[in-house]
């Protein structure tokens, strides 16, 4: 199991959840599609731009992938995000 403590273990977990692969999230970001997988595999963190692409590309903050802690606004976004999830999810 993956390592949610850490930003590669927050990272793969988001990608996780929105089924898509380590390569996707490279070529989304406009990396080299092994730059991702290139940096988690050596336990090395991307520089600042590449941390903003992504979590911007994630859905989330640099903030929540570097401390695992949501801000106040991130939070209650979240909340919102699985509300709505759980309604659409009721509907169908």
């Amino acid at each position: 199991m993956e390592n949610e403590e850490t930003f590669w273990g927050r990272v793969n977990s988001l990608i996780r959840l929105r089924n898509t692969t380590q390569k996707a999230l490279s070529i989304k970001c406009g990396f080299n599609e092994r730059r991702i997988q290139n940096l988690s595999g050596g336990d090395r963190l991307p520089d600042c731009i590449e941390a903003v692409l992504i979590a911007k590309n994630l859905g989330t903050t640099v903030e929540y992938l570097v401390t695992g802690e949501l801000t106040d606004s991130a939070t209650e976004l979240n909340e919102l995000k699985k509300k709505l999830l759980e309604f659409v999810q009721s509907v169908l």
